[in-house]
């Protein structure tokens, strides 16, 4: 009786819990699955100038999201009960990410146009371009803030199963490296898609531009966000981006697989944050309990990702392993301190802001 009980009370949670659990499980398992392919059929030099276009355009990414996955979704999830406030938010918020988009776009265009290292592997970086528009048409903020997790976790799977079947379908020689950029960018833009039709039947949203007034009001209240959650890019990206413009392709390779790694050891943490964070904002009497489970966690993933990469690694990618397992253990500590981040400022600071 007791446990029926619970599992009514705390339903929502544990559906979301499961849901952004899987979300996040498929973002990390299916890119691992790929990367051995990959390797073996492109080569580690051109795998590597596939990973320094990704590493450029996800800080594109970061800025169209804004730290929109925590300020909006906090705002989403005081006001969900009231559709004419949700339908505002919404329009607000996407507005908002339009006019980023437009101009990230345009940062990016000329990025490619003007800068050698760009021009040298155009058609790479151009496919990547659609990436930025998929970003835009899918909003994950909507989905976290209305606690509707099973819609993202089902449409990413598609969108990541995608891009597996086309690159072990069409990426079968060399010369084929230059189309992983396109495979990659054609499930974003395929999620984004079916997320704005199920958005518009689902919820009754009538999108309207909204005004000047109130975009700079949505950047404010956005701002906190956006750089709460852009320290862990800039710490974990911009090693595999400067390698890039200063290394040889093969390393950037190398260390966009460690990051990669990292990311899967920081996977709990992050489904806690965002599976946490609308509920917390209503009921903040749990955060001292939650601090303490984030911080337990991210000793424990920090010193399991060090003690076992060795392992895994050469268990993974044989013959590939030796660099990339001293990469992970120098990001070892990422876990931790992430966890840090998530318990005193995403699910502590913010919410009591």
């Amino acid at each position: 009786m007791f446990s029926r009980f619970i599992i009514k009370k705390y339903y929502t949670l544990i559906e979301n819990f499961i849901s952004f659990s899987l979300f996040k499980i498929i973002d990390a398992v299916i890119p691992l699955i790929i990367i051995p392919y990959l390797l073996t059929v492109v080569g580690k030099t051109n795998y590597g100038i596939y990973a320094f276009g990704y590493a450029f355009t996800f800080y594109l990414i970061n800025i169209i999201q804004y730290g929109f996955s925590l300020s909006a979704v906090r705002t989403i999830a005081i006001n969900r009960d009231y559709p004419e406030k949700i339908n505002k938010i919404y329009n607000r918020i996407f507005t908002t990410q339009f006019l980023l988009t437009l101009v990230v776009l345009a940062f990016f265009l000329l990025c490619i146009n003007l800068i050698p290292i760009f021009q040298k592997n155009a058609v790479v970086f151009y496919f990547f371009g659609f990436i930025l528009i998929g970003e835009l048409l899918f909003p994950i903020w909507f989905f976290l803030g209305m606690e509707k997790m099973r819609f993202i976790t089902l449409i990413n799977l598609i969108s990541k199963s995608s891009f597996a079947v086309l690159v072990f379908l069409f990426v079968t020689e060399e010369s084929d490296y230059i189309y992983i950029s396109l495979y990659h960018s054609l499930g974003f833009l395929f999620a984004g898609i079916i997320a704005q039709v199920f958005i518009i039947k689902n919820f009754n949203i009538t999108f309207r531009f909204s005004s000047l007034e109130d975009i700079k009001l949505t950047l404010k209240e956005g701002l906190s966000s956006f750089l709460t959650l852009v320290t862990p890019t800039i710490y974990s990206n911009t090693s595999t981006f400067l390698v890039g413009v200063f290394g040889v392709p093969s390393y950037v390779g190398f260390m966009e697989i460690g990051t990669k790694i990292s990311g899967a050891f920081t996977l709990l943490n992050k489904i806690l944050t965002h599976v946490f964070f609308p509920h917390i904002n209503r009921h903040q009497n749990a955060i001292s309990k939650l601090r303490l489970l984030f911080i337990m966690f991210g000793i424990l993933l920090s010193l399991t990702m060090f003690y076992t990469s060795e392992v895994l690694i050469q268990f993974w990618l044989k013959d590939e392993s030796y660099e990339i397992i001293k990469i992970v253990k120098i990001l070892s500590p990422s876990p931790f301190l992430l966890s840090v981040i998530s318990a005193y400022g995403v699910n502590g600071l913010m919410i009591k802001s």
